[in-house]
């Protein structure tokens, strides 16, 4: 790194400091890389349809506290100039560390498919290759990322050069939503005043549905009650489960080998506070913001893309539509056999102002939205969409392998490695290639269900540890940070809402979870137990010296 670069950003004020700032910062943007992936197209697509532009400041606040705690890791990591997993090792436990790093291995192996599935889709629906067979598609990918991971693996001039890559495909990520919006705003299908509006945190959310659905549900008449306890539900669920995967586990396990590949040390601190507001929060709350109001423009309290006139549903969205339904139906009617000849009766006598709220509530995906932008976009609206989530796959899969590969070196005690470290890549990529037989059905709800609840229960164990890591022997003594009880108040914050946005996820997954909140305040007293001895005995021979 350019040290004199570095002092004149320093020392540098206002947007010039920004400016300079932005041409040294990196990981960061490998971070938002990862976490623009599907994960954040069906989350924001998902809050757009159910709470309109109510809900804009969800995903910002959740990545807020995301970025909280990805700063107080750099911090430790720079202070200490050590590998963390070693850190967590050996000054927290070493249940905790294995457990952390296992989880990123298990959740780079199993979500990686999906970015494949995600590239596919795009590529077949949205990028005019529907004649391409699927296996043609991910083949393309596993060669393309396979080559790029190891480039980024050939020396630091070819991993910059591959982290410049990852910054423009998250470029294209936000330019390609970014005219959407501006196309909805330029036609007058965006108000800009109420999208501001939706930025102002709204905690009534979680208790109520938006206007527009409130309406729609009081036609249902008896049926009122059930429609808005099940559109709380589901408000509130993706609102928690905002809080609780903006940053995933691999995250956590990734900033920290990024920053050392890069030489940063203790004089960079400053810079990686930067680096994650520049190239993770920015880019994030932008691409989310943009998928959120476009959404909300073409779905929220609108039923017209999935019932025809008549109130029969489409057939693409069909399935959706019928899970809803049935939902309802089943509340109403708990004697129903389950057969198709009686559901589908059943489903045709549902009054039409209950279908309509039922086709409200659908989930649409990105190429619902293309094809409904089509008034406005013409026929550049699959492109348009088909690019942005393309450069979201690729991105987000090179980033898992990027993971894996540091997790599988740290494991087998073979960091810097090339070898071991392109093995680890290798595992969540062949994963991808074999996507289109894996990635689907009854096996992707097999391996997605229990991956979910590993990542989800060690998250906020991760939070936990470098919370505690912040307020170690290691950091009090050696580099003490300034503002301390502030620092301290915003990690508890973010760790509480990372813990309870996971507990809400794991209270809703069946038994996995409920093993998985178990294992969570297990894992939590192995974690604060272990911290505490550490720190004493550091104590203790600190007094005998």
């Amino acid at each position: 790194m350019n040290d004199d670069l570095l002092a004149r950003a320093e020392s540098a004020r206002g947007f010039r400091r920004f400016r300079l700032f932005f041409a040294l910062s990196g990981p960061g943007w490998l971070q938002a890389a990862v976490t623009l992936g599907g994960g954040s197209l069906v989350g924001a697509l998902y809050l757009g349809v159910v709470g309109g532009y109510g809900l804009l400041w969800v995903q910002p606040l959740a990545m807020l506290g995301g970025v909280i705690m990805l700063g107080a890791i750099a911090y430790v990591t720079l202070s200490t100039g050590e590998r963390p997993f070693l850190t967590v090792r050996d000054h927290v436990s070493p249940v905790l560390a294995w457990g952390w790093l296992l989880a990123t291995v298990v959740a780079d192996s199993v979500f990686c498919m999906a970015q494949f599935s995600l590239g596919t889709a795009a590529v077949q629906q949205n990028l005019g290759a529907s004649a391409v067979p699927a296996m043609g598609i991910t083949s393309v990918l596993f060669v393309v990322s396979i080559a790029l991971i190891w480039a980024y693996e050939s020396g630091d001039r070819w991993a910059a050069y591959v982290e410049a890559f990852l910054k423009l495909l998250v470029a294209v990520v936000v330019i390609s939503f970014f005219g959407v919006v501006v196309v909805l705003i330029a036609n007058g299908a965006v108000a800009p005043g109420r999208v501001l509006t939706g930025f102002i945190p709204n905690p009534r959310s979680l208790f109520e549905p938006s206007e527009a659905l409130r309406t729609a549900v009081a036609a249902t008449g008896p049926a009122a009650e059930w429609w808005t306890d099940y559109i709380k539900s589901s408000q509130r669920d993706i609102i928690v489960g905002a809080f609780g995967a903006a940053v995933g586990i691999n995250m956590t396990f990734l900033l920290p080998y990024t920053l050392l590949k890069r030489g940063w040390g203790r004089k960079h601190r400053r810079l990686a506070r930067y680096d994650l507001a520049l190239g993770l929060f920015i880019p994030y709350v932008l691409a989310t913001t943009f998928l959120v109001v476009a959404s909300s423009s073409q779905f929220h309290a609108s039923s017209a893309d999935v019932l025809d006139a008549s109130g029969t549903p489409y057939a693409s969205v069909e399935g959706a539509y019928n899970q809803i339904v049935d939902a309802r139906i089943g509340a109403t009617i708990p004697s129903v056999d389950g057969t198709p000849a009686s559901l589908e009766e059943l489903r045709s006598q549902l009054p039409l102002p209950e279908r309509k709220v039922a086709a409200m509530l659908v989930r649409r995906d990105a190429g619902s939205l293309a094809t409904a932008l089509k008034p406005f976009l013409g026929t550049f609206s699959h492109p348009i969409f088909g690019i942005g989530v393309l450069a979201m796959a690729i991105s987000t899969m090179l980033v898992h392998m990027m993971m894996n590969g540091y997790a599988v070196a740290e494991a087998f005690g073979k960091h810097g490695n090339r070898m071991v470290f392109m093995a680890g890549a290798l595992i969540p990529a062949i994963g991808g290639l074999f996507s289109p037989y894996i990635w689907k059905g009854a096996s992707r709800a097999a391996l997605a269900v229990p991956a979910s609840v590993i990542a989800t229960t060690l998250l906020p164990v991760a939070y936990l540890t470098f919370l505690l890591l912040m307020n170690s022997k290691l950091i009090r003594s050696s580099a003490p940070y300034r503002n301390r009880q502030l620092v301290n108040v915003l990690l508890v914050v973010a760790t509480g809402l990372a813990t309870f946005g996971s507990a809400w996820v794991l209270s809703n997954s069946g038994t996995p979870g409920k093993i998985g909140i178990a294992g969570l305040v297990a894992l939590a007293a192995i974690g604060v137990g272990g911290f505490v001895r550490r720190n004493r005995a550091g104590r203790n021979e600190g007094m005998k010296e």
